[in-house]
């Protein structure tokens, strides 16, 4: 598990050029939901955010592919 506190590598993605920053507004009950449940589980928001739009990526592309004829 990962501790809390100061994180020794914070600040290197932010100048890592293989990282890029999203931003996006979202309800306020659901940020704060999202906060709490990253601290409860010992993760980073941006390791969260991470698999969160991988697994959505992969439903989208699911989806997509589902709506394509067969060629």
């Amino acid at each position: 598990m990962k501790q809390l506190g100061i994180d020794p590598m914070a600040g290197g993605k932010r100048e890592d050029p293989g990282y890029a920053q999203v931003s996006g507004y979202i309800p306020k009950k659901l940020a704060l939901k999202f906060k709490a449940a990253c601290t409860m589980r010992e993760t980073t928001q941006s390791e969260a955010l991470e698999k969160a739009i991988e697994a959505w990526l992969k439903q989208s592309e699911e989806s997509v592919s589902e709506k394509q004829p067969d060629q």
